[in-house]
């Protein structure tokens, strides 16, 4: 062979010997999979916007956290929180007095974190506010007394805003003696979500579901199987509060109650199948008395038919040819008349 011919098969053969197999080529840079945690710091957070009157705050993407360990996940929907304005500042707990003025009452939904505020509806139903209805003491936690509310202009009251005292925009008229000037008031929205972000409410609301679903279990764990049921769910799992050693302590009372209740509806039961079965008796007494009675007719015998249940006619017995008889009748016209013998019965 000539020496070009053997160089050229000698580097077929090289080349052979160093290439990949199909299943191993590589076009370009393998595709990135996203991880799942990289998959959730991608969710943006939750924003806050303005929404309708009801719910009044509500996040633009609110995201569902998850239950710390050890904390059932809460079948609540929403839950209650008490604002408090103290020193100029908003802050957030469970219970509260709503005689003080400087405290406000909102409702958070654990699904979207929207607001909204749980003032009472007014004594009498109606919509207009009276200057002396700002006192909670005596009508308790309204509209006309929060500071979520402000007064409308062109309302009765706004005409003396200037002369009076706006205390938590609520106008309370310091020289309107008779405390009946009307006004109306309207929701400010700026104002409950500014209270809402400087207390940080949706986040402790979400926070605090667990203990208000725990706290209202027991509250409405009365029966034995609710108390086990409760005991079952949070012993050993969350018991902040020792609560499921109390509903531990009520079973005994509570399963003694229900054994009385039990019997005592067991002997109500007994009664009144007696009284139904002594019932029967009289009445299976009195047909048997009656169809004796019908049996026993003669003619001259006197009788009773009722026309109704209030209404009797008498007359006496001429002759009988069963199933009929034949009756001369006291109070009925025609007085003699053909009847059917079941249909008449003793005269008393």
């Amino acid at each position: 062979m000539k020496p070009l011919a053997l160089l050229c098969l000698a580097l077929l053969a090289v080349g052979h010997a160093f290439a990949l197999p199909s299943s191993l080529a590589v076009d370009g840079p393998p595709a990135r999979t996203a991880s799942p945690q990289a998959a959730e710091s991608s969710i943006p957070a939750a924003a806050e916007k303005d929404g309708a009157s009801a719910p009044i705050v509500s996040p633009a993407a609110a995201v569902e956290p998850s239950p710390s360990p050890g904390i059932l996940p809460t079948t609540i929907k929403a839950v209650p929180v008490f604002l408090r304005r103290a020193d100029g500042h908003w802050s957030a707990s469970l219970s509260d007095n709503l005689k003080d003025p400087a405290t406000e009452n909102i409702e958070v939904s654990l699904k979207d974190g929207s607001v909204r505020v749980l003032t009472w509806p007014h004594p009498g139903g109606g919509k207009s506010c009276v200057t002396k209805a700002t006192d909670r003491a005596e009508y308790g936690y309204l509209d006309c007394n929060s500071a979520f509310y402000s007064v409308n202009a062109g309302s009765a009251a706004a005409g003396t805003l200037l002369r009076g005292v706006l205390s938590l925009g609520i106008l309370t008229v310091s020289d309107m003696a008779s405390g009946m000037t009307v006004f109306t008031v309207s929701l400010d929205k700026a104002a409950v979500k500014a209270a809402v972000a400087e207390s940080k409410a949706i986040d402790f609301a979400r926070e605090s579901a667990p203990l208000v679903e725990y706290r209202g279990a027991f509250a409405m764990a009365n029966s034995s199987r609710q108390l086990r049921n409760f005991v079952a769910r949070y012993e050993g799992v969350f018991d902040p509060e020792s609560l499921v050693a109390k509903a531990q302590e009520k079973l005994p009372l509570a399963i003694q109650q229900e054994e009385a209740r039990n019997r005592q509806l067991r002997a109500v039961e007994a009664r009144q199948a007696e009284a139904d079965r002594e019932q029967e008796l009289r009445r299976q007494a009195e047909m048997e008395a009656v169809m004796a009675f019908q049996r026993g007719l003669r003619p001259g015998d006197r009788v009773k038919m009722m026309r109704d249940r209030y209404t009797a006619f008498y007359g006496m017995l001429i002759e009988v040819k069963p199933p009929l008889a034949y009756l001369q009748w006291e109070n009925v016209t025609p007085a003699m008349q053909w009847v059917r013998l079941d249909n008449l019965l003793p005269p008393r």
